[in-house]
């Protein structure tokens, strides 16, 4: 009896930790959807990234792809652009500035440092800038095609 008492518990705590989660990213999506016209994402396989970090259930467990999810189908609804850029685009490995790719670049690399210009950015606020012309580029071929 100690035992079901015990799993009953647990469930009924897991089940909080899932709304819980559910409500975040519904806020989040909400809001992204609410302030950007467009929204561009990387298509990355979770498992592999989950194996390769070896982060595991912990990587899972953040809901990166229910995440996607709800805000492609929030993108759809409310008539936004909702951008996947292919998983061989090489955000991170590729210089904002002047487009040059870097061949080799570890994780364990935080700063992007281009040997072509000289250009020294955040690795992360690099790829975003990087997303950001390439949905800028979808979306002016998508208005060449329509027009």
């Amino acid at each position: 009896k100690n035992y079901q008492k015990q799993v009953r518990k647990y469930q009924k705590v897991m089940a909080k930790v899932k709304n819980k989660r559910r409500d975040t990213l519904h806020k989040m999506t909400n809001q992204i959807t609410n302030d950007y016209q467009a929204v561009v994402v990387e298509d990355i396989d979770l498992r592999n990234l989950a194996q390769c970090l070896r982060l595991g259930k912990k990587l899972h467990d953040n809901g990166f792809g229910l995440f996607r999810t709800i805000l492609k189908y929030k993108c759809e609804r409310k008539g936004k652009y909702y951008i996947v850029a292919d998983k061989y685009f090489a955000s991170s490995k590729i210089c904002n500035g002047c487009g040059h790719k870097k061949d080799t670049l570890t994780l364990s690399e935080r700063i992007y440092r281009c040997t072509e210009c000289g250009t020294k950015t955040d690795r992360d606020y690099n790829a975003a800038l990087n997303l950001k012309q390439y949905g800028t580029h979808v979306l002016k071929e998508m208005s060449v095609l329509s027009a």
